[in-house]
């Protein structure tokens, strides 16, 4: 069994210019494989967050892993996202109970409070500095928002989940003073960090505890046999698994197209202010808690560790003109703001959100020897951890939590991979204009 893969032709040998590469203190360099022979465990490709925390779960119960990342450590949605780290999925759980039943929903829950935990863990144990940083406000425009911030409140309290507060008037001044949100609920289980710098943590963990990692080693060619995968790099490289794990999101293009079809890249943009005045920092955000809207069409923000204000949105394209992007960027944030409407803006970055139309997370297998993870629709920062931990039980023969979720079905997408623009532009004319009545 043979499959291609594309080139990646956004990679400029360097990563994209966002405010968290620049705010590196040093950026580690990993080896390409060029003209070599290796034998392992388990090959992964992709060195995103999903790639790495399963190297290094599978490295710490002394399981080979080689993970091949045809660009950066970091250099797709996982270097560049918003920060959040969240709990759920982002499908609601009804959506998860009409396919697993209520029971695998609540297992679906707690796998992602596993999740959370899971971040948490690796970044004390790994003494990983990423500006982890705990509070998350989810806020209401208006009144129906806000009754289903209340829905949702009671629906965690349900679950076991007491740490969400419902916030309106001066409560919600104490996380955010905006004139453009009238409640909001607070969970103090989410929160945000530095994602490259979280990325690359990871990465050096999973060498210390014995995986091998090589960068700028793009995949050209999967062949099987009864022996294992063999993995060809367009370098020369060959690498013999017994087992492969696709971590490439929406980058996995030709390499697998079936699973590409089963998704939209999804554009996120973020800006970054310069360093706002001490002052105004706390008053806009005093507790400096992640914040996003309720919106179809959202925005989300917040604060990072030298003061810069990082807004961001969704559903643009990052080849759209940067003049463009700041200025829409700019507009929503001095609707939010209106103190910055002047504010000066660094940093301006885009990147793919790999999103199914139904929004599950898209686990499953190729075949006996091949296993992927994707779609996880903005929730990947959090739901990686455990996604790495699940593959890695999965290739020890422990399913039971990768086979729950694998069993979640995401429809494959007509024309996806084809008409992206076309059926992102339709989406966006849709929920825009749900957004702008209120819906």
């Amino acid at each position: 069994m043979r499959h291609t893969a594309p080139h990646l032709d956004t990679f400029q040998g360097r990563h994209a210019d966002s405010w968290y590469a620049d705010s590196l203190d040093d950026l580690p360099v990993f080896p390409a494989l060029e003209q070599q022979v290796l034998e392992t465990d388990v090959c992964i490709v992709g060195a995103g967050l999903t790639g790495l925390t399963t190297a290094l779960t599978l490295a710490e119960n002394g399981i080979r892993a080689v993970v091949l990342e045809g660009a950066l450590v970091g250099f797709g949605a996982s270097g560049r996202n918003g920060g959040q780290v969240l709990h759920g999925f982002a499908c609601p759980q009804t959506r998860l109970a009409r396919q697993l039943g209520d029971d695998g929903a609540r297992l679906c829950w707690a796998l992602s409070l596993a999740g959370v935990a899971a971040l948490k863990e690796r970044v004390e144990r790994h003494n990983i500095d990423c500006d982890l940083h705990w509070g998350y406000v989810t806020v209401a425009e208006n009144a129906r928002q806000l009754r289903a911030l209340a829905d949702w409140r009671q629906a965690l309290h349900g679950q076991g989940y007491p740490r969400t507060t419902l916030l309106t008037g001066a409560d919600l001044r104490e996380e955010i003073d905006s004139p453009a949100y009238i409640g909001g609920l607070h969970d103090s289980g989410c929160g945000h960090l530095h994602p490259l710098r979280y990325t690359l943590g990871l990465a050096r963990a999973a060498v210390a505890q014995g995986a091998q990692l090589f960068e700028r080693t793009r995949v050209s060619r999967i062949d099987e046999d009864t022996r294992g995968v063999i993995v060809h790099t367009a370098g020369g490289g060959t690498i013999r698994a017994d087992r492969l794990i696709l971590a490439c999101n929406v980058d996995i293009g030709a390499l697998k197209p079936g699973l590409a079809r089963r998704f939209l890249p999804v554009a996120s943009h973020i800006v970054a202010t310069a360093p706002l005045p001490a002052e105004l920092r706390s008053r806009l955000l005093p507790r400096e808690a992640a914040v996003c809207d309720s919106r179809h069409v959202l925005n989300y923000f917040r604060l990072s560790s030298d003061g810069r204000l990082l807004f961001g949105g969704r559903l643009k394209r990052p080849q759209a003109d940067q003049a463009g992007i700041r200025a829409e960027r700019r507009a929503e944030m001095a609707r939010i703001f209106p103190e910055l409407g002047e504010v000066a803006i660094d940093y301006s970055w885009g990147g793919y959100i790999d999103m199914g139309l139904n929004k599950v997370p898209q686990f499953g297998r190729l075949g006996q020897r091949i296993l992927y993870a994707q779609g996880f629709a903005g929730h990947g920062v959090a739901l990686t951890g455990i996604a790495g931990q699940l593959m890695a039980r999965a290739i020890e023969e422990d399913n039971a939590g990768f086979d729950l979720l694998a069993g979640l079905r995401a429809p494959t997408i007509p024309f996806a991979g084809r008409a992206d623009d076309a059926l992102i532009r339709l989406g966006v004319t849709f929920y825009r204009l749900r957004d702008r009545l209120g819906l």
